[in-house]
């Protein structure tokens, strides 16, 4: 494979990773809020206690961010969509790694519910997490189109999968292998962010 042929496949995992890496953790996240009621509407009261916008907007807000991930997830499969969904990805994680950093900076006390799950506390390894997935948008616009094959596919798709079951499991993951007495919460922002 010559200079350009190993320049092209460099560009295809990144597409392949982003687009199942992403999907995965959309699927998780949209699933995960719609699976009830009650958990709906914690997670739309908790877009509320973020302070970001107006309280008569915040369950819309919430909503159309839900709407979103929703989209992300149905456009991703498709290489024909495919563009399209890592472009609205990457608003929307650049919109939420914004909303979490200035509520982790402005010391607010609110509720990560981001995959319908128990209520914990935005903190800066939030913040991270959606930093990476942005990233990870970004890396994949290049060529979301392009499959690698054989032995470079299986990898792209195993370590997208793998890595949405980490940042999925994200807080659980922190809290199993924090030492003992270390709290995990986030809540603690001695260093404020300037954002």
């Amino acid at each position: 494979m010559g200079a350009v042929g190993s320049a092209v496949g460099s560009l295809e995992w990144p597409g392949t990773f982003g687009r199942v890496l992403l999907g995965c953790v959309f699927l998780a996240s949209a699933g995960g809020k719609l699976r009830g009621r009650a958990v709906l509407a914690a997670y739309l009261d908790g877009v509320a206690a973020l302070r970001l916008v107006p309280p008569s907007w915040a369950h819309a807000a919430g909503a159309g961010a839900l709407v979103a991930e929703c989209a992300v997830v149905l456009l991703l499969p498709w290489n024909g969509t495919a563009r399209a969904g890592l472009w609205l990805a990457t608003g929307l994680l650049a919109v939420l790694t914004w909303a979490v950093a200035r509520t982790v900076r402005r010391g607010i006390v609110a509720s990560c519910r981001c995959f319908g799950g128990a209520a914990k506390p935005f903190g800066r390894r939030h913040v991270v997490r959606n930093a990476v997935l942005l990233a990870a948008a970004l890396a994949a616009l290049p060529r979301p189109d392009a499959l690698p094959s054989g032995g470079p596919a299986l990898l792209a798709v195993g370590a997208g999968v793998a890595g949405a079951a980490v940042v999925v499991t994200l807080d659980d993951l922190v809290e199993l292998f924090a030492p003992a007495g270390t709290p995990t919460t986030g809540t603690a922002n001695a260093e404020h962010w300037e954002i």
